[in-house]
């Protein structure tokens, strides 16, 4: 495992957790595109994301930041279509090389085209100080020109993508030991569970993980609390938690490509945190939710999170909500 000049953090995790957090930077960036932005993942979309991202940078003195969200969407949209073209992987830059304290994402592309390493974030960098509209645009072309160079030699050859799922996204926090303990308990504590629940059949439903058998949850969860404030203070507890794995579970056999997954809220340079499920922690930040690491624009969800808005009334804005647990579902692909 490599590991960055001052061995604070592996290279391979943070290029880990950059990887399975595509699908759901992907699923943001299309909610702050204009509707008219094709997303089709084709060259000739660069454009519309380079006059994108001007528009966010008013200035050519301005440093473009990952940490700056419309920035780091669009660094994934753009590294998508210079893979694309070019084949290749995803990669990390440790901090030494790239001069910042974590490093910066790259693509590399097909190694048999013998070219260097691109940084989104450069080629962002660049776009803002020339303002040209063209930077993106121009260096995809120049991809495909020697792709294309190469193919001439070569007609057999064509460029090669490594996948997501092939450079190891689901491992990015699919294998944390609390996680792993945590769903050994949960499986072998199923039975139990069951029984503190509820029948095991109501109206022909059964415990049987399939999307219908949501509605059994809902009812014994609306049985036992009677708002969020009593099913946070019981997150906890063994009932809870045996909820949040029965939720996750179905989504998890419904939808192509699901895992758990289960990152501690810490920076890359900090001591991991509170445990799974802390009594005193964020209401769902420190549980586990369910992703699809391997897809390009894969869903991801807490199942703690979907427990709580159970109990709303009105969302964020105050607008009448009537939500059902199977609402989950639609947030994945």
């Amino acid at each position: 495992m490599t590991r960055t000049d001052h061995g604070d953090e592996t290279t391979e995790r943070r290029l880990g957790l950059w990887i399975s957090e595509i699908p759901e930077t992907l699923r943001e960036l299309r909610g702050i595109l204009d509707e008219g932005f094709p997303f089709d993942f084709g060259p000739a979309s660069l454009a519309g994301l380079e006059a994108h991202l001007l528009a966010e940078y008013r200035s050519a003195d301005e440093k473009p930041d990952l940490d700056f969200r419309p920035t780091r969407c669009a660094a994934v949209y753009l590294g998508e279509v210079l893979l694309d073209v070019a084949g290749g992987r995803w990669g990390w830059q440790p901090r030494g090389a790239a001069g910042s304290s974590a490093g910066r994402p790259v693509v590399h592309p097909d190694p048999a085209l013998g070219l260097a390493p691109l940084s989104p974030l450069t080629l962002i960098t660049r776009a803002v100080r020339t303002r040209t509209g063209r930077v993106f645009t121009e260096e995809a072309a120049g991809l495909a020109e020697a792709v294309a160079a190469l193919r001439r030699r070569e007609p057999g050859w064509a460029p090669a993508v490594v996948s997501p799922c092939g450079q190891g996204a689901p491992a990015a926090g699919a294998d944390h030991p609390e996680l792993l303990s945590w769903l050994a308990v949960r499986a072998r504590e199923f039975a139990r569970w069951t029984d503190e629940a509820g029948p095991a059949a109501d109206g022909g439903r059964h415990w049987d993980f399939s999307p219908a058998s949501l509605d059994l949850l809902e009812t014994a969860l609306r049985e036992r609390f009677d708002g969020s404030a009593g099913l946070l203070g019981a997150k906890s507890g063994a009932f809870v938690q045996g909820a949040v794995w029965y939720l996750g579970e179905v989504v998890r056999r419904a939808r192509n490509g699901v895992v758990w997954q289960y990152r501690p809220r810490t920076r890359f340079d900090e001591p991991l945190g509170t445990a799974m499920f802390h009594a005193a922690d964020e209401i769902y930040l420190d549980t586990p939710r369910v992703a699809q690491p391997g897809l390009r624009e894969g869903g991801s969800a807490h199942p703690m999170a979907a427990l709580n808005v159970l109990f709303w009334e009105t969302d964020e804005l105050d607008n009448p909500i009537e939500p059902r647990l199977a609402d989950i579902l639609d947030d994945f692909a």
